[in-house]
């Protein structure tokens, strides 16, 4: 998508009664490598390469797409999203010419492997699990890679072009005996190539996960009631993700409908918690140079020592907000118009001992690595899986528990949080929201919950 083209369309654009005009132009190759039943099953490719244009005035926004890139088809979309405004043009003049394009560093290609290696890779995990133990049945590995490069333009005299490579491992490995079924899983995502390998120790991890497997066929099942939890490093962080990360986006904030509208300054959440959301962090799984809108991406503090200090805020929804754009309009794909989300989201260490955490619950649970769940960011109550846990018993780690839930509201959990280690780990996963599923790194060190809901067998 040329220069030349973009002000072409954005001079069409402008012939209309609208404030704000954009172009998104998305080039994206994913491939999949999966080994199943100890042979490589699948390698997917595809391409996702089109145009979403976005028109807007005042608070009226219409969004098209076309994978039909001729310049026929560009003006025919142009034209039916013009449809919607009048022509009392508002916008004097857009010059893309005097624009030099602004571009992120990470241009040069990402460390790869060649097809045979990757395959080979993923054979020795499924090797190393099945090798543990006769009870493993079943090994899933998968890398996922995509290279994508995004241009984007709009009237305010953006022109900016991105390149963006992505790449993830997943393991998933499953124990079966004659009473139970259970599974194991973990994955590893950098905004980079396949450097992500020297970063991971493989055999340790492969290890944990199969061992964690096989101990969960003689689990107990999770007691229930209200509680002490402690919930382990990383993944751990989905429950603050979704509990306040979501009521922290301008997507429901700017309508005043979320838990967390209207709460800026006060304090919400224990002086133990702060929580950062962070796109500039080096070669995280969430990490851009610029948002979908862009904008440069940022550190925003929105919780400090438990005070709410700010909110995700996209282009359009900052207008109903009249606050500081935070370089958070994301989308999954040209398919989707942006809104806020969040990219790498974390609660910041503290100082408190794991060992301390222990010694101090009487009765609870440690939840050693969380699942899935869901909230609602209106009333901020949320359900959360338990995928490893631990009994505690008189300030000691006692038997292994299966089938546990957390259930609670996002203001207790963020006020109960009482003891905050400084392990900090992040893990990788993929949100899905209004403007499709996109690549989030959650962070976390070890907490203590002082009581939280615990859902049991």
């Amino acid at each position: 998508m040329n220069k030349k083209t973009l002000q072409l369309l954005l001079d069409n654009i402008i012939e209309s009664e609208v404030d704000f005009g954009e172009i998104f132009y998305e080039n994206t190759l994913v491939k999949t490598y999966e080994v199943i039943d100890s042979k490589l099953d699948t390698i997917n490719s595809r391409i996702i390469h089109g145009v979403g244009i976005r028109l807007a005035h005042n608070n009226d926004i219409v969004y098209g797409y076309t994978n039909d890139l001729k310049k026929k088809s560009l003006y025919e979309l142009v034209s039916r999203i013009k449809n919607n405004f009048s022509n009392n043009r508002l916008i004097k003049e857009v010059n893309l010419e005097r624009l030099k394009i602004s571009r992120d560093k990470s241009v040069i290609k990402h460390n790869d492997m060649d097809d045979n290696k990757k395959k080979e890779y993923l054979l020795n995990i499924d090797k190393l699990a099945r090798s543990i133990d006769s009870r493993i049945v079943q090994v899933d590995t998968v890398f996922y890679e995509s290279d994508s490069e995004v241009i984007i333009a709009n009237t305010n005299n953006t022109y900016v072009k991105e390149n963006r490579p992505l790449t993830r491992l997943n393991i998933t490995i499953i124990a079966k005996d004659d009473k139970r079924q259970t599974k194991s899983s973990k994955s590893y995502g950098i905004s980079g190539g396949y450097e992500l390998l020297d970063e991971i120790d493989i055999k340790k991890e492969v290890v944990n996960l199969a061992t964690s497997a096989i101990k969960k066929l003689s689990a107990k099942p999770c007691p229930s009631g209200e509680m002490p939890v402690i919930i382990g490093p990383g993944f751990g962080a989905v429950i603050f993700h979704e509990a306040c990360g979501h009521s922290m986006e301008a997507t429901t904030v700017s309508y005043n409908t979320s838990i967390l509208s209207g709460k800026l300054n006060e304090k919400i959440a224990s002086s133990k918690v702060s929580i950062i959301d962070d796109g500039t962090l080096k070669s995280k799984w969430g990490t851009t140079v610029y948002d979908d809108e862009g904008n440069k991406t940022r550190k925003n503090v929105l919780i400090k020592n438990g005070v709410l200090k700010g909110y995700l805020i996209d282009y359009l929804n900052n207008r109903k907000m009249n606050m500081e754009i935070t370089g958070s309009g994301r989308r999954e794909s040209y398919k989707y118009a942006p809104t806020s989300r969040m990219n790498n989201t974390y609660l910041v260490k503290g100082h408190d001992k794991i060992e301390d955490m222990i010694k101090s619950v009487k009765y609870g649970i440690y939840a050693v690595n969380m699942g899935g769940g869901s909230v609602d960011p209106v009333t901020g109550d949320f359900n959360f899986a338990v995928n490893e846990a631990y009994l505690i018993e008189n300030g000691k780690i006692t038997d292994m528990v299966l089938g546990g839930s957390l259930i609670g509201n996002t203001l207790d959990i963020l006020n109960n949080v009482s003891m905050v280690s400084d392990d900090l780990s992040f893990d990788t996963g993929f949100c899905g929201s209004v403007s499709g599923n996109v690549p989030v790194t959650i962070g976390e060190p070890t907490i203590l919950v002082s009581k939280i809901l615990v859902g049991g067998n």
